[in-house]
């Protein structure tokens, strides 16, 4: 089942960069959709980065002139979709910690460490799938990524807002939380609260759809 999965997003990004009408917006769309009605869990979101890049990376090999705009697009669209991830396990960590008696302060700590890693998560995954790409992909890949860890991600931007937030929402409920040494073993039903909160998240926005970044 998860094979398949990977194989679909796989696919739908090869066929949205063949098309090229609207690679950003169709490439967003299908990482949302990939997260929205699953586990919100990093290992989870790598695999479904890492499918819809290798996916690109065969839409844009028989492209080699377009090849750098295309996985510009590609890139930008995967930040997006994180941008809309990052603000779903935000509102996700306030609800688990105005429901003490279903969260625990260890499910707190392992959601926002999951949070604060969200941007190196996709920046790792973008300079790991470029190392098995064919040199033309990789290479634009790779300068992608090193322009992003010079300048900023979207993801980023909203990491470090909704951090910032949460450190305040946290303080007023009394819970002063520590990220160090939290074992990866559970928090993952508060992925699955962020799960749900993405798709409402992603409604909200799709009339703006067109209107880019």
């Amino acid at each position: 089942m998860v094979d398949n999965s990977r194989q679909e997003q796989q696919q739908a990004a090869r066929d949205s960069v063949i098309r090229g009408n609207d690679i950003h917006n169709e490439v967003r769309n299908i990482v949302v959709d990939a997260l929205k009605d699953g586990q919100m869990e990093p290992g989870h979101i790598k695999e479904v980065l890492q499918a819809v890049v290798n996916g690109a990376f065969e839409g844009a090999n028989n492209a080699a002139p377009e090849a750098k705009a295309i996985m510009q697009q590609t890139v930008a669209g995967i930040d997006d979709a994180l941008s809309q991830v990052a603000q779903a396990s935000s509102l996700a960590i306030e609800e688990a910690a105005d429901n003490v008696e279903h969260f625990t302060e260890h499910d707190l700590k392992r959601a926002l460490t999951d949070l604060n890693d969200l941007e190196k998560l996709f920046l790792d995954t973008l300079n790991e799938v470029a190392k098995g790409g064919q040199e033309v992909t990789s290479n634009t890949i790779s300068n992608i990524v090193s322009h992003l860890q010079q300048s900023s991600t979207s993801v980023g931007r909203t990491v470090s807002e909704t951090s910032g937030h949460l450190s305040e929402f946290l303080s007023r409920k009394g819970k002063n939380i520590q990220l160090a040494d939290v074992a990866k073993t559970t928090g993952a039903s508060v992925a699955r609260v962020a799960s749900g909160l993405l798709a409402g998240i992603a409604d909200s926005l799709a009339p703006d759809d067109k209107a880019g970044r």
